[in-house]
C-alpha cells in the first residue's frame, strides 16, 4: 500500500467495511474507491469520511463483477484503494488474485466471524436476505420447499421464476457451491434450468 494503513483502517471503520487493496492505490492525500454499492448511499458515507478526515476520495461506480475484473486486470498498478461490493463472489475474485491487503484485527473484531473469510482480507458490513415469494392462492404453506435446493425437484417444473443473470443469483450459486460441492450444485442448476422461467 502506498498510504498509511491507518487511513485505510479509518475508512474501513467509517464505512462499516470495505477491502483494502494490496500494492494498489493513488497518492497519499487521496483514496480511490471502486464501488458496486448503491451510489447515493456510498457517496453520502464518503462525503462524511472526507469531512471527518480531510482525505479526498475519488469514486468509480460500476457493477461488482466489472470492477473485480478491472482490479485483477490492473493488478498492482490499480488506482483502487478500497473496493465496496454487494456480493462476496466479486471480492473472492480479487482476494484469490492476491490483491487485498489484510485488515487489522481491530477492524475484523467489529464484524462477526460468520461475515468474514478466513483470509482476514475483507468483511461484510450489511446483511441482505434472499426471499422466496409465493402466491398463497396457488401454493399452500404446507407445500413450500424446505430448502432452495428443493426447487430443482420435478414437482416444481413450471412453477418457479428466477432472475438468474444478476449478481444476487451468483451469490446464491456461490453459497450452494461452498456448502454442497460442485456435483450437487451442477445437479441443482440443471434442475432449476428445467423447472424455472428465467428472467
Amino acid at each position: 500500500m502506498t498510504r498509511p494503513r491507518r487511513a485505510i483502517a479509518g475508512l474501513v471503520s467509517t464505512l462499516g467495511a470495505a477491502v483494502a487493496l494490496s500494492g494498489c492505490g493513488s497518492d497519499a492525500d487521496t483514496l480511490t474507491v471502486y464501488s458496486a454499492q448503491h451510489e447515493s448511499l456510498v457517496r453520502t458515507m464518503l462525503e462524511d469520511f472526507t469531512e471527518e478526515t480531510d482525505i479526498e476520495l475519488e469514486f468509480r461506480d460500476a457493477n461488482d463483477s466489472e470492477l473485480a475484473n478491472q482490479i485483477v486486470q490492473e493488478g498492482d498498478a490499480s488506482p483502487a484503494d478500497v473496493f465496496l461490493t454487494e456480493n462476496s463472489p466479486s471480492i473472492d475474485v480479487v482476494d484469490e488474485a492476491g490483491l487485498l491487503a489484510p485488515l487489522d484485527q481491530a477492524t475484523l473484531d467489529q464484524v462477526g466471524e460468520a461475515y468474514r473469510p478466513s483470509s482476514g482480507n475483507w468483511v461484510g458490513f450489511a446483511a441482505r436476505t434472499t426471499a422466496l415469494i409465493y402466491n398463497p392462492a396457488e401454493i399452500g404453506e404446507d407445500e413450500l420447499p424446505a430448502s432452495m435446493l428443493d426447487l430443482a425437484d420435478p414437482a416444481w417444473e413450471g412453477r418457479v421464476g428466477i432472475a438468474a443473470g444478476g449478481a444476487d443469483f451468483q451469490a446464491i450459486v456461490s453459497a450452494v457451491l461452498a456448502l454442497e460441492g460442485e456435483d450437487a450444485t451442477r445437479e441443482w442448476l440443471a434442475g432449476l434450468q428445467r423447472n424455472a422461467e428465467i428472467y
